[in-house]
C-alpha cells in the first residue's frame, strides 16, 4: 500500500509538471481562443499562472478517485488543502523573490512551479495519511475547487486592476481582455 501510495504521488507530481508546463502555450497553439483561455494562460500574470497548477492536479485528482478509487473526504480534503497551499506558495514566493531582488529570472519562476506542484502532493498526502481527524464534508471540498474555478474563470475575463492579474512587464491598461466591460 505505502509503495503504491509514493508512486501514485510521484506520478501525480510528474504529471502535473509536465502538462502544467505544456499547458503555458496552449492559449497561443489555440489561436487564442476564449475555451482555452479558461485553463492556460493569456498572459504572464501571476494569477494566470495559478492555472498551470490548479487544473492538471485538479485533473489528476479526478483520475484518482475515478479510476484509483480515492473517494473518501480524507484525501479529497487533503488534496483540496494541498492544492491551495501549493497555489498561495506560488505566489508568496514570487513575490518574494521579485521583491528582494527586484528582477525576474526564468530558472526561478520554473523552480518555484515545480516546489509548488511538489508541496501540493506532499501536503495532500501527509494529511491523508498522519491526519485522520482532517476531514472536511465532500461539499465543502468541492465547494472550494469550484469556487476557486469559477474565480480562475472570471478574472482571466475580468482581471481586478491589483499587481497579482497584471503582467509584470504591462501597466494594468495594456492588459489582456477577452470581454469587453
Amino acid at each position: 500500500m505505502k509503495a503504491t501510495s509514493r508512486t501514485n504521488l510521484l506520478w501525480g507530481i510528474l504529471f502535473t509538471c509536465i502538462f502544467g508546463s505544456l499547458l503555458h502555450f496552449v492559449y497561443k497553439w489555440t489561436g487564442e481562443t476564449p475555451l482555452a483561455a479558461l485553463f492556460s494562460p493569456v498572459n504572464e500574470s501571476v494569477w494566470e499562472h495559478c492555472k498551470l497548477l490548479f487544473f492538471p492536479s485538479l485533473l489528476y485528482t479526478v483520475f484518482e478517485i475515478l479510476v484509483l478509487s480515492h473517494g473518501s473526504r480524507r484525501f479529497l480534503a487533503g488534496r483540496t488543502a494541498g492544492i491551495l497551499l501549493g497555489l498561495l506558495f506560488m505566489v508568496a514566493a514570487y513575490y518574494t523573490y521579485t521583491g528582494a531582488s527586484g528582477r525576474e529570472s526564468l530558472a526561478a519562476d520554473i523552480l518555484i512551479f515545480i516546489l509548488s506542484v511538489i508541496l501540493a502532493f506532499a501536503v495532500s498526502r501527509f494529511l491523508a495519511l498522519h491526519c485522520p481527524k482532517f476531514s472536511l464534508p465532500l461539499p465543502v471540498s468541492l465547494g472550494l475547487l469550484l469556487i476557486f474555478t469559477f474565480l480562475l474563470f472570471l478574472f482571466t475575463f475580468r482581471p481586478p486592476g491589483l499587481p497579482i492579474f497584471q503582467p509584470p512587464d504591462q501597466s494594468a491598461s495594456s492588459m489582456i481582455r477577452l470581454l469587453p466591460r
